[in-house]
C-alpha cells in the first residue's frame, strides 16, 4: 500500500464538459510531481473541492509476480 498526502493546487472545467465534469490538480510532495483527476460534477459538488483542499490518496495494488513474468518473456522485452 502506497499513501501520498497531496493538496489541490487547481480546479478547471474539461473542455465541452462543462455540465459533466471537474478537474483537480494535485500537488504530492513525496513525488514533487503534479497529478490530475477528473470527477463528476454530482462528485466534485459532493465533496466541495477546492484550491488548498489536503487529500490523503491510498493506492492499493496487488502485483502478481509470476503473471508479470509470464508477459515479459512472451512480450521477449
Amino acid at each position: 500500500m502506497i499513501q501520498l498526502e497531496g493538496e489541490i493546487t487547481h480546479t478547471a472545467v474539461p473542455p465541452n464538459k462543462a455540465d459533466q465534469a471537474r478537474e483537480i490538480t494535485i500537488w504530492i510532495q513525496q513525488i514533487e510531481s503534479e497529478i490530475e483527476m477528473t470527477f463528476s460534477l454530482e462528485v466534485f459538488q459532493k465533496y466541495e473541492f477546492q484550491v488548498g483542499d489536503k487529500l490523503s490518496i491510498k493506492i492499493e495494488k496487488q502485483l502478481d509476480i509470476d503473471a508479470m513474468a509470464r508477459d515479459f518473456f512472451k512480450k521477449g522485452i
